[in-house]
């Protein structure tokens, strides 16, 4: 499996058209990897993580792995605890060989086809995932979807950040610009509630220490941050700092919500970059996407793509030292 590399003088990025995968992130000036990652490359062909990968065609999760469409019932892929969806499915894009439209010494573009019924999604879908390293240290990523068929779309991305090389997020303060999050069910679906952060462990809108989560004394968080109501322009939605490295994390987005995973189901399968075992809480998901189970969900954004209608997503991670 052959990597792709891009960048400039400030920042590399490596990747894999094996899920269009980020597989590793440098400063020219750290040796710290500043994402989870595996350097034996064919370790990611039975990654069960996602580390790094794209996410679609229906990132997170819909619950029964059914939904309806133009009054019809939908059937999808149920790949979690073999009741729901969860991803796009066992056979997504995340493990697909992608395909490159163009590469440079500062890009990459990856695209994938997906047949009409693929893991039951509606229409001949044509991905693209646009990788490009910006001045000075930024990595700008833009995400879009055409098919020939009404469906669903929602793409995401899925790498762990760890911003400094002690092994966990402990050390990590975050900060999450939204007010509101959605509490799950037991199967880590969303109620249909929209609570406010505030006043709970959810409360991010301060940049917030995460160790109290690594140590047990909170509970481990994979929920959705409620940003907006509907796609906006680039704003940023999130802070990450290390007070280990002081490496700085800002994420730009577009979408309506972010998924923060703290990455508590991490398990020691393979070595990671330095030969890192990757245990629980090695590293963290900020996901920018929309509301998980929104076909099922009548007051969540909508997530419902109109045949030969183009689906584009934005994000930006710019990091400072």
């Amino acid at each position: 499996m052959q990597s792709v590399k891009i960048g400039n003088d400030d920042l590399s990025v490596t990747l894999i058209p094996f899920g269009a995968r980020l597989v590793d992130i440098r400063m020219a000036s750290c040796t710290t990897p500043l994402i989870l990652g595996y350097p034996q490359l064919s370790d990611y062909l039975s990654d069960t993580a996602y580390m790094g990968a794209m996410i679609g065609r229906v990132a997170n999760r819909i619950a029964s792995g059914r939904a309806m469409l133009n009054d019809m019932p939908l059937s999808f892929d149920k790949n979690e605890n073999s009741i729901q969806t969860l991803h796009g499915g066992s056979n997504s894009c995340s493990f697909a060989h992608w395909r490159i439209a163009h590469k440079d010494s500062k890009s990459v573009i990856f695209y994938l086809d997906e047949p009409d019924g693929h893991m039951g999604f509606p229409g001949n879908c044509r991905l693209q995932v646009h990788y490009e390293v910006i001045k000075p240290m930024g990595l700008h990523v833009t995400l879009q979807a055409i098919s020939d068929r009404d469906g669903f779309c929602n793409l995401t991305l899925h790498p762990y950040f760890c911003l400094d090389d002690s092994g966990n997020i402990a050390n990590h303060d975050l900060q999450i610009h939204a007010e509101h999050y959605l509490p799950v069910d037991d199967f880590l679906i969303p109620t249909g509630k929209i609570n406010k952060v505030i006043d709970s462990q959810f409360d991010f809108l301060k940049p917030r220490n995460l160790e109290p989560i690594v140590s047990h004394q909170e509970h481990p968080i994979d929920h959705n941050y409620c940003l907006a109501t509907s796609q906006t322009e680039l704003r940023e939605i999130a802070v990450l700092k290390s007070r280990l490295s002081n490496i700085t994390l800002k994420i730009l987005s577009t979408e309506a919500g972010l998924q923060f995973y703290t990455g508590h189901h991490l398990k020691d399968i393979m070595k990671g970059h330095h030969e890192q075992p990757y245990t629980p809480f090695s590293g963290m998901c900020l996901e920018p996407q929309a509301w998980p189970d929104a076909p099922n969900q009548e007051t969540f954004p909508s997530i419902f793509l109109k045949a030969n209608t183009p689906y584009k997503q934005m994000n930006c991670f710019y990091f400072e030292s």
